[in-house]
Protein backbone atom coordinates (compact mmCIF):
# COMPACT_ATOMS: atom_id res chain seq x y z
CA UNK A 1 0.00 0.00 0.00
CA UNK A 2 3.00 2.35 0.73
CA UNK A 3 5.12 1.70 -2.34
CA UNK A 4 2.54 2.00 -5.25
CA UNK A 5 4.12 5.17 -6.68
CA UNK A 6 6.92 3.17 -8.08
CA UNK A 7 5.05 2.31 -10.58
CA UNK A 8 4.23 6.03 -11.57
CA UNK A 9 7.83 7.45 -11.50
CA UNK A 10 7.62 8.41 -15.72
CA UNK A 11 4.22 9.65 -14.91
CA UNK A 12 5.65 13.48 -14.66
CA UNK A 13 4.89 13.43 -10.72
CA UNK A 14 6.57 15.35 -8.54
CA UNK A 15 10.70 14.35 -7.81
CA UNK A 16 9.67 14.81 -3.43
CA UNK A 17 7.18 12.34 -4.21
CA UNK A 18 9.31 9.74 -6.66
CA UNK A 19 11.98 10.05 -3.83
CA UNK A 20 9.75 9.07 -0.83
CA UNK A 21 8.52 6.09 -2.41
CA UNK A 22 11.86 5.18 -3.74
CA UNK A 23 12.72 5.22 -0.34
CA UNK A 24 9.69 2.97 1.13
CA UNK A 25 10.44 0.37 -1.87
CA UNK A 26 13.82 -0.10 -0.62
CA UNK A 27 12.67 -0.24 2.88
CA UNK A 28 10.58 -2.77 1.52
CA UNK A 29 13.61 -5.06 1.00
CA UNK A 30 14.16 -5.39 4.87
CA UNK A 31 11.75 -7.34 6.24
CA UNK A 32 11.91 -9.66 3.13
CA UNK A 33 15.97 -9.97 3.59
CA UNK A 34 14.99 -10.94 7.00
CA UNK A 35 12.45 -13.77 5.84
CA UNK A 36 15.09 -15.12 3.02
CA UNK A 37 17.60 -15.26 5.52
CA UNK A 38 15.70 -17.03 8.48
CA UNK A 39 14.58 -19.54 6.14
CA UNK A 40 17.66 -20.55 5.25
CA UNK A 41 19.04 -20.09 8.64
CA UNK A 42 16.44 -22.92 9.60
CA UNK A 43 18.51 -25.47 7.34
CA UNK A 44 21.45 -24.83 9.36
CA UNK A 45 22.55 -27.99 10.67
CA UNK A 46 19.33 -29.52 9.94
CA UNK A 47 19.00 -32.91 8.72
CA UNK A 48 17.95 -31.92 5.76
CA UNK A 49 15.95 -34.92 3.19
CA UNK A 50 16.00 -34.15 0.03
CA UNK A 51 12.22 -34.98 -0.81
CA UNK A 52 10.33 -33.69 -3.05
CA UNK A 53 8.27 -30.77 -0.68
CA UNK A 54 12.21 -29.77 -0.01
CA UNK A 55 13.15 -29.54 -3.55
CA UNK A 56 10.55 -27.30 -3.88
CA UNK A 57 10.90 -25.22 -0.79
CA UNK A 58 14.43 -24.87 -1.62
CA UNK A 59 13.44 -23.55 -5.23
CA UNK A 60 11.25 -21.06 -3.98
CA UNK A 61 14.01 -19.91 -1.80
CA UNK A 62 16.27 -19.14 -4.67
CA UNK A 63 13.63 -17.61 -7.44
CA UNK A 64 12.08 -15.79 -4.44
CA UNK A 65 15.38 -14.06 -3.53
CA UNK A 66 15.81 -13.37 -7.48
CA UNK A 67 12.73 -11.29 -7.61
CA UNK A 68 13.19 -9.41 -4.28
CA UNK A 69 16.96 -8.37 -5.37
CA UNK A 70 15.64 -7.12 -8.93
CA UNK A 71 12.96 -5.46 -7.06
CA UNK A 72 16.05 -3.32 -5.54
CA UNK A 73 16.72 -1.97 -9.15
CA UNK A 74 13.02 -1.03 -9.81
CA UNK A 75 12.97 1.12 -6.45
CA UNK A 76 15.85 3.06 -7.43
CA UNK A 77 13.83 5.82 -9.69
CA UNK A 78 16.80 6.52 -12.37
CA UNK A 79 16.78 2.51 -13.18
CA UNK A 80 13.32 2.41 -12.99
CA UNK A 81 12.78 5.14 -16.03
CA UNK A 82 15.21 3.23 -18.11
CA UNK A 83 12.68 -0.39 -17.82
CA UNK A 84 9.66 0.98 -16.82
CA UNK A 85 6.77 -1.08 -19.02
CA UNK A 86 9.75 -3.28 -20.47
CA UNK A 87 9.96 -7.02 -20.27
CA UNK A 88 12.33 -6.79 -17.04
CA UNK A 89 8.66 -5.68 -14.92
CA UNK A 90 7.20 -8.85 -16.49
CA UNK A 91 10.10 -11.05 -15.17
CA UNK A 92 10.43 -9.77 -12.05
CA UNK A 93 6.86 -10.15 -11.29
CA UNK A 94 6.83 -13.59 -12.23
CA UNK A 95 9.56 -14.53 -10.16
CA UNK A 96 8.00 -13.21 -7.52
CA UNK A 97 4.26 -14.07 -8.19
CA UNK A 98 4.86 -17.50 -9.71
CA UNK A 99 8.86 -18.72 -9.09
CA UNK A 100 7.88 -17.78 -4.93
CA UNK A 101 4.33 -18.37 -4.38
CA UNK A 102 3.46 -20.93 -6.64
CA UNK A 103 6.76 -22.96 -5.97
CA UNK A 104 5.56 -22.37 -2.35
CA UNK A 105 2.32 -24.16 -3.08
CA UNK A 106 3.59 -26.89 -5.07
CA UNK A 107 5.80 -27.64 -1.98
CA UNK A 108 2.87 -27.81 0.36
CA UNK A 109 0.71 -29.63 -1.76
CA UNK A 110 3.25 -32.64 -2.34
CA UNK A 111 3.91 -32.25 1.76
CA UNK A 112 0.31 -32.75 2.67
CA UNK A 113 -0.95 -35.10 -0.17
CA UNK A 114 -0.17 -38.10 1.86
CA UNK A 115 -1.87 -36.64 4.43
CA UNK A 116 -5.08 -35.55 2.44
CA UNK A 117 -5.06 -38.62 0.22
CA UNK A 118 -3.77 -41.39 2.19
CA UNK A 119 -1.61 -42.46 -1.05
CA UNK A 120 1.59 -42.03 -1.67
CA UNK A 121 2.90 -40.52 -5.11
CA UNK A 122 5.18 -41.76 -7.40
CA UNK A 123 8.79 -39.85 -5.83
CA UNK A 124 10.95 -40.48 -8.91
CA UNK A 125 8.07 -38.38 -11.28
CA UNK A 126 7.70 -36.03 -8.49
CA UNK A 127 11.30 -34.74 -8.28
CA UNK A 128 11.42 -34.39 -12.15
CA UNK A 129 8.64 -32.47 -11.98
CA UNK A 130 10.03 -30.49 -9.40
CA UNK A 131 12.88 -30.26 -11.43
CA UNK A 132 11.12 -29.77 -14.80
CA UNK A 133 9.30 -26.62 -13.22
CA UNK A 134 12.08 -25.11 -12.07
CA UNK A 135 14.37 -25.37 -15.17
CA UNK A 136 11.36 -24.07 -17.64
CA UNK A 137 11.10 -21.49 -15.44
CA UNK A 138 14.44 -19.63 -15.56
CA UNK A 139 14.35 -20.22 -18.96
CA UNK A 140 11.54 -18.27 -19.50
CA UNK A 141 11.84 -15.75 -17.39
CA UNK A 142 15.59 -14.98 -16.76
CA UNK A 143 15.84 -14.65 -20.69
CA UNK A 144 13.21 -11.44 -20.18
CA UNK A 145 15.54 -9.64 -17.60
CA UNK A 146 18.15 -8.99 -20.28
CA UNK A 147 15.61 -8.30 -22.90
CA UNK A 148 13.95 -5.93 -20.89
CA UNK A 149 17.15 -4.32 -19.86
CA UNK A 150 17.79 -4.28 -23.86
CA UNK A 151 14.72 -1.74 -24.10
CA UNK A 152 11.87 -4.54 -25.60
CA UNK A 153 8.73 -2.88 -23.89
CA UNK A 154 5.87 -5.66 -22.89
CA UNK A 155 2.19 -5.73 -24.63
CA UNK A 156 3.88 -5.75 -27.77
CA UNK A 157 3.55 -8.64 -30.64
CA UNK A 158 6.32 -7.99 -32.75
CA UNK A 159 9.90 -7.28 -31.73
CA UNK A 160 13.09 -5.93 -33.29
CA UNK A 161 14.87 -9.48 -35.17
CA UNK A 162 18.39 -8.84 -32.52
CA UNK A 163 15.46 -9.72 -29.49
CA UNK A 164 14.62 -13.19 -31.60
CA UNK A 165 16.67 -15.65 -29.75
CA UNK A 166 16.45 -14.16 -26.40
CA UNK A 167 12.35 -14.33 -27.15
CA UNK A 168 12.60 -18.35 -28.65
CA UNK A 169 14.33 -19.58 -25.35
CA UNK A 170 11.77 -17.85 -22.98
CA UNK A 171 9.29 -19.43 -25.48
CA UNK A 172 10.74 -23.01 -25.25
CA UNK A 173 10.63 -22.41 -21.39
CA UNK A 174 7.34 -22.04 -21.65
CA UNK A 175 7.02 -25.05 -22.81
CA UNK A 176 8.98 -26.86 -20.43
CA UNK A 177 7.42 -25.41 -17.29
CA UNK A 178 3.67 -26.52 -19.12
CA UNK A 179 4.90 -29.91 -19.18
CA UNK A 180 6.11 -29.30 -15.45
CA UNK A 181 2.95 -28.13 -14.49
CA UNK A 182 1.10 -30.92 -16.06
CA UNK A 183 3.27 -34.08 -14.50
CA UNK A 184 2.00 -33.29 -10.93
CA UNK A 185 -1.92 -33.23 -12.11
CA UNK A 186 -1.18 -37.10 -13.75
CA UNK A 187 0.63 -38.77 -11.14
CA UNK A 188 -0.84 -37.47 -8.09
CA UNK A 189 -4.57 -38.21 -9.53
CA UNK A 190 -2.99 -41.90 -10.04
CA UNK A 191 -1.79 -41.67 -7.05
CA UNK A 192 -5.66 -41.30 -5.53
CA UNK A 193 -6.07 -45.10 -6.87
CA UNK A 194 -2.92 -47.01 -7.35
CA UNK A 195 -0.85 -45.16 -4.65
CA UNK A 196 0.64 -46.94 -2.08
CA UNK A 197 -0.94 -46.16 1.83
CA UNK A 198 0.86 -43.29 3.21
CA UNK A 199 0.30 -44.32 6.75
CA UNK A 200 -0.04 -41.78 9.34
CA UNK A 201 3.25 -40.47 9.41
CA UNK A 202 5.50 -40.94 6.24
CA UNK A 203 7.42 -38.04 6.71
CA UNK A 204 8.86 -38.71 10.47
CA UNK A 205 7.51 -36.00 11.50
CA UNK A 206 6.76 -35.58 15.70
CA UNK A 207 3.98 -33.16 15.09
CA UNK A 208 0.31 -33.89 16.04
CA UNK A 209 -0.77 -33.85 12.69
CA UNK A 210 1.05 -36.69 11.92
CA UNK A 211 -0.08 -38.97 14.34
CA UNK A 212 -3.46 -39.50 13.15
CA UNK A 213 -4.78 -41.28 10.33
CA UNK A 214 -4.13 -40.50 6.61
CA UNK A 215 -6.77 -38.96 5.34
CA UNK A 216 -7.70 -37.83 9.43
CA UNK A 217 -11.56 -38.16 10.23
CA UNK A 218 -14.07 -35.66 10.89
CA UNK A 219 -12.37 -34.17 14.17
CA UNK A 220 -8.72 -35.01 13.37
CA UNK A 221 -8.36 -37.46 16.94
CA UNK A 222 -10.88 -39.92 17.98
CA UNK A 223 -9.41 -39.40 21.69
CA UNK A 224 -7.25 -36.41 23.04
CA UNK A 225 -3.85 -36.70 22.07
CA UNK A 226 -1.12 -37.36 24.82
CA UNK A 227 2.34 -35.70 24.00
CA UNK A 228 5.26 -37.56 25.45
CA UNK A 229 8.36 -35.80 23.32
CA UNK A 230 9.79 -32.33 22.86
CA UNK A 231 9.05 -30.46 19.15
CA UNK A 232 12.61 -31.79 18.10
CA UNK A 233 12.90 -35.06 19.87
CA UNK A 234 12.97 -37.16 16.81
CA UNK A 235 13.35 -40.80 16.88
CA UNK A 236 15.84 -43.21 15.63
CA UNK A 237 14.87 -44.74 13.21
CA UNK A 238 11.43 -43.67 12.36
CA UNK A 239 8.77 -46.46 11.86
CA UNK A 240 7.02 -46.14 8.13
CA UNK A 241 9.42 -43.03 7.07
CA UNK A 242 9.90 -43.11 3.47
CA UNK A 243 12.68 -41.30 3.17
Amino acid sequence: FLVWGHHMFVAGGSVYAALIFSILSFLVAIPSAVKVFNWTATMYRGAISWDTPMLYAIGFIGLFTIGGLTGLFLASVGLNVHVHDTYFIVAHFHYIMVGGAIMGYLGGLHYWWPKISGRLYNELLAKVAAGTVFIGFNLTFFPQFVLGYLGMPRRYHAYPPEFQVLNVLSSAGASILAVGYLLPMAYLMWSLRYGKPAGSNPWGSVGLEWNTTSPPPTENFAQTPVVTWDAYEYPTPVEGHVA
